[in-house]
């Protein structure tokens, strides 16, 4: 049978999401858990990829086991997974379920902080900022709405065959502890929404106008965006499906 987990991650002490031949990611210290439970190896496809230190707040993944351990498996993943990885659910699903190919929409959420905090470091970029324009910042993400290229925001290096985003929602949000920027769209892809982010706090610092975002769009000038920032503040949020899954 197939069953959708989704998993909760401190992206801290990871090289991201996938496997990797010498490195420590989420996906490998689940499937070694996995392997614990089952007594055989199980592989595991998540809906998408995360970057060393981001984090996941929902990040589903799909898999295939015997009926008689999908028990085992919602009572008891989480006494095998370490504190930094938690199994939020675990549900059956069609035979053909993919947790990545299936999915029409991701959201990321940027944090980042005013001031200096130590406690919340490891979730938000702190830079000792204390003011932006936030109403400039909000205009940007306006200007981030619809199909486009992203091409000059993305890195390098990804193999792709088009660089073409559709973006559903983008927003600014300030608070009294500092600024969330929150993307949605239907794919992403590498370094996008880092360097995004990074171009909106230029934006908001006043050192460009709001309309770079739309300019970097048009022309696909990477050397208009702002800089990729820290891994730490990024956090996907949400993947959503054509339909409900209980």
């Amino acid at each position: 049978m197939r069953v959708l987990a989704r998993f909760e991650f401190d992206g801290s002490a990871y090289s991201g999401w996938q496997l990797q031949p010498v490195a420590v990611t989420v996906q490998q210290q689940i499937e070694i858990a996995l392997e614990r439970m089952c007594q055989r190896p199980i592989q595991i496809t998540g809906a998408g990829r995360t970057d060393a230190g981001v984090h996941a707040s929902c990040m589903p993944a799909h898999f295939d086991i015997k009926e008689h351990e999908f028990q085992r498996i919602e009572k008891g993943l989480n006494t095998m997974l370490p504190g930094d990885i938690s199994c939020l659910s675990v549900d059956e699903v069609a035979e053909d379920f993919h947790a990545r190919f299936k999915a029409v929409s991701r959201t990321y959420k940027y944090r980042i902080g005013k001031g200096r905090h130590p406690l919340r470091s490891r979730y938000e970029y702190q830079h000792g900022i204390i003011d932006l324009d936030v109403n400039a910042m909000r205009n940007a993400a306006e200007f981030s709405l619809g199909h486009s290229s992203w091409r000059g925001f993305a890195r390098e290096g990804g193999g792709n065959s088009t660089w073409d985003i559709n973006v559903q929602a983008a927003s600014v949000v300030e608070n009294s502890r500092g600024w969330t920027l929150t993307i949605t769209a239907n794919r992403f892809l590498r370094g996008v929404v880092r360097i995004w982010s990074g171009t909106i706090l230029r934006i908001g610092a006043g050192k460009i106008p709001a309309e770079t975002v739309k300019e970097i769009l048009r022309s696909a000038d990477k050397r208009m965006a702002g800089p990729s920032l820290p891994a730490c503040g990024l956090t996907l949020t949400e993947v959503r499906y054509p339909y409900e899954i209980s």
